[in-house]
């Protein structure tokens, strides 16, 4: 168990692959929560292989399941599944992705957990969640990111659609399904009983569609892509300067002439009212595009911090994880993995003042803790038994 962070007292065991539900996963750990990842044996998350890392242990892989241990378990054995509702019957929560009816049909659904943990809090990540003509479906963030709306909004302004450059479909799934998480561990502690939840991944991507809904409710529009600039907001979005680019905006109609004076062109005055900035976007963008060309982003950056307007460098990669605020919030680890070696991997990003959520163990090989964990829930002879009944795969 964990020695520090909010959640220390927890055990989430979780029958997860590829990027949402790890994530979850991920962000429970980093706060103290024992994590248990139970993989299939010999192949395991296929996540392991994808993407940049050494044999079994991607980056990709790295990321989502730092501060875990693995077990490996076949539930499609009879000793596999007897030692995984042993493990849950002392777990706080149960996570799982897989399709629907999978679970059910290894012996770990709801109903089949409950029975042996009435307290267990148990969420389901699906594509499009549990219910609906669509629970069925196979779901994936780039096919959710077009399903769900967003890839519709995105992209060069009157241009073609893209998607977000990172996967956040599976990312805002783990997020809620966080928040799902503790939100029935506040009601199993008030009313004593567990429950179930599940998010869908198309929910995730829905839910990013925020004003756009109501907007269209009211007006009957459907939005196309925004490009860098803001639905309803003017000026609210990227611009080019002498050197590279600046982002900035302006937040009420009373900084509006102060605004004007710190770029320097009287005949934005015109244009009191963000309502008259969108009516006439195009002038209003061209006149400030035209100013912000004359001078250097450190030159804008510095002058519209000392007028007080929010505004940002356009930074890479590169930039972020040289960037002192990152430094001095975290947000940049240097790791030490066993098998990569010296890398940085990302922070926690909730600042709890009391609590160390920085990296306490690199993501764990497959089934590197079978022994560990269930030698913590039954004695060396039943373990030996579920070993030999192939519960743990070959040896």
């Amino acid at each position: 168990m964990a020695e520090t962070g909010p959640l220390s007292d927890l055990t989430v065991v979780e029958l997860t692959v590829h990027r949402a539900a790890p994530f979850c996963g991920a962000l429970l750990a980093d706060m103290g929560a024992e994590v248990i990842k139970v993989e299939r044996p010999n192949v395991g998350d296929p996540a392991r292989s994808q993407g940049v890392g050494p044999d079994g242990k991607s980056a990709y892989f790295m990321v989502n399941n730092r501060n875990k241990k693995s077990v490996t378990l076949d539930l499609k054995s009879d000793a596999g599944q007897e030692a995984m509702l042993e493990l849950l019957a002392d777990a706080d929560v149960f996570i799982e992705n897989f399709s629907l009816g999978v679970p059910e049909r290894l012996g770990v659904g709801y109903d089949d957990v409950k029975a042996v943990n009435e307290d267990i809090v148990y969420a389901s990540i699906k594509g499009y969640g549990k219910t609906g003509p669509q629970k069925e479906k196979k779901g994936l963030d780039l096919i959710l990111q077009a399903e769900g709306g967003i890839m519709s909004v995105t992209g060069p302004e009157d241009g073609d659609p893209v998607k977000v450059g990172q996967a956040l479909g599976d990312l805002n799934t783990g997020l809620l399904s966080t928040i799902g998480i503790l939100a029935r561990i506040h009601e199993r502690d008030r009313t004593g009983e567990g429950g179930e939840f599940d998010v869908g991944l198309y929910d995730a991507v829905v839910s990013f569609l925020n004003e756009y809904i109501t907007n269209y409710s009211m007006t009957g529009e459907v939005p196309g892509t925004q490009g860098t600039s803001h639905q309803t907001s003017v000026p609210y979005q990227l611009f080019e300067t002498k050197d590279s680019h600046i982002v900035t905006g302006v937040g009420s109609d009373e900084r509006w002439d102060d605004f004007v004076e710190a770029i320097g062109r009287e005949e934005l005055a015109e244009y009191p009212t963000n309502a008259d900035r969108v009516e006439h976007k195009e002038e209003v963008v061209s006149i400030i595009q035209e100013e912000f060309r004359k001078e250097t982003t450190d030159y804008w950056l510095d002058r519209l911090t000392e007028y007080g307007f929010p505004n940002g460098p356009l930074n890479d990669v590169e930039d972020v994880v040289e960037n002192e605020q990152s430094e001095a919030r975290g947000l940049v680890e240097e790791h030490d993995d066993p098998d990569w070696g010296e890398c940085l991997m990302p922070g926690h990003p909730i600042h709890f003042p009391d609590h160390d959520t920085s990296i306490r163990s690199p993501a764990p090989g497959l089934g590197d803790d079978v022994d560990e964990v269930f030698g913590a829930v039954a004695d060396e002879e039943q373990v030996e038994a579920w070993r030999e009944g192939g519960a743990f795969g070959d040896d």
